[in-house]
């Protein structure tokens, strides 16, 4: 059986895990601690990270390399975990039903959203090891902290993170055993300091209940007809 657009894309999105090295570590201030990593994925303030087995809340993001949260002491672990993004797909109507169902859990900070409907175009020449060539809508979201923040500060603290994830999962289909090559002028971004309705003018209306902000990928994905379901590393 074929396997689905919407869940090749979730598993995906589910390798978007990461584990890195604790460079630094320093003691400041008001109880809090500050860690240094090569990147933070995305991160953003109120993102939850794992140090072993434990959830711990970050406080802050500064500069995509250094992780604030509260303690006293460093931690005796040497690196830190990442956990994926929540991974939504679905029409805008349905996925508002759903951000409604689980808007106090704290894995809306951090969403990645396929479009629907999406559009597909199949291939079944049997010397062409494409499958199908999936068009993509996503968007790389999170939740702001208010809606009288100014543009520039929403870049900073919502835009430059969610455009390092959208990298990040660049890497992870260019790497991937079942999606075919991709070009560069098969995707294009857009930032969203207001993920919603826009016209020439500027934002009309929000895609959903609560606001969010962050970065919109259109990409034509080719997806071989054999191959591993899982990405290389």
């Amino acid at each position: 059986m074929e396997k689905a657009t919407v869940n090749i894309v979730r598993d995906l999105v589910s390798q978007l895990t990461f584990v890195e090295q604790i460079l630094a570590c320093e003691v400041l201030i008001n109880n809090q601690v500050q860690l240094t990593v090569c990147s933070t994925h995305g991160l953003v303030d109120g993102s939850i990270i794992l140090l072993g087995a434990v959830e711990v809340l970050v406080i802050d993001v500064i500069d995509g390399d250094k992780i604030i949260i509260a303690g006293t002491s460093c931690p005796l672990e040497t690196e830190l975990t990442i956990p994926a993004p929540t991974y939504l797909h679905g029409t805008i109507k349905a996925t508002n039903e759903e951000l409604g169902l689980i808007k106090n859990n704290r894995t809306t900070f951090q969403i990645v959203y396929l479009f629907e409907v999406l559009s597909e175009r199949g291939n079944r020449n049997p010397t062409i090891n494409l499958g199908r060539r999936a068009e993509l809508i996503m968007f790389f979201l999170t939740t702001p902290k208010g809606k009288t923040e100014l543009t520039p500060t929403k870049y900073e603290e919502y835009i430059d993170p969610m455009n390092t994830l959208k990298e990040d999962f660049i890497d992870l289909i260019e790497e991937s055993s079942i999606i075919g090559s991709i070009e560069e002028d098969e995707w294009t971004t857009f930032p969203h300091s207001i993920a919603g309705f826009h016209d020439r003018l500027g934002h009309i209306k929000d895609f959903f209940n609560e606001s969010y902000s962050g970065v919109e990928l259109r990409i034509s994905l080719p997806i071989d007809k054999k191959g591993c379901t899982e990405c290389k590393h």
